[in-house]
């Protein structure tokens, strides 16, 4: 609830890049599909001084190489549930640690 829509959009990448980095290590042509067109301008030209989080996002998504392509929501319909799900108590909370030392 602290974040933006546009931060919490760009926080979703990094945390599907992040789960899936053993499978996508090393894939050549490999394309991510959003509905949210903003996400590839925060990544190309983050603001001047972001906060650490959104730099370690950031950081984190440019390590993967991949195609950014938006497409519309009107035809993105089928992934949009799971990213609009709301977080339940069983969810794992992502540790701290385990991040900076992905980075």
């Amino acid at each position: 609830s602290r974040y933006t829509q546009a931060k919490l959009e760009l926080y979703g990448l990094f945390r599907a890049l992040h789960s899936l980095k053993l499978y996508l290590v090393g894939i050549k042509d490999l394309v991510v599909e959003v509905d949210a067109s903003y996400i590839k301008a925060m990544i190309n030209n983050p603001d001047i001084a972001p906060n650490a989080a959104t730099n370690r996002w950031i950081t984190g998504i440019r390590l993967f190489d991949f195609t950014l392509r938006h497409v519309p929501a009107s035809r993105h319909q089928g992934p949009d549930g799971f990213s609009r799900r709301a977080q339940v108590p069983e969810d794992p909370l992502e540790p701290a640690e385990e991040t900076e030392e992905w980075l």
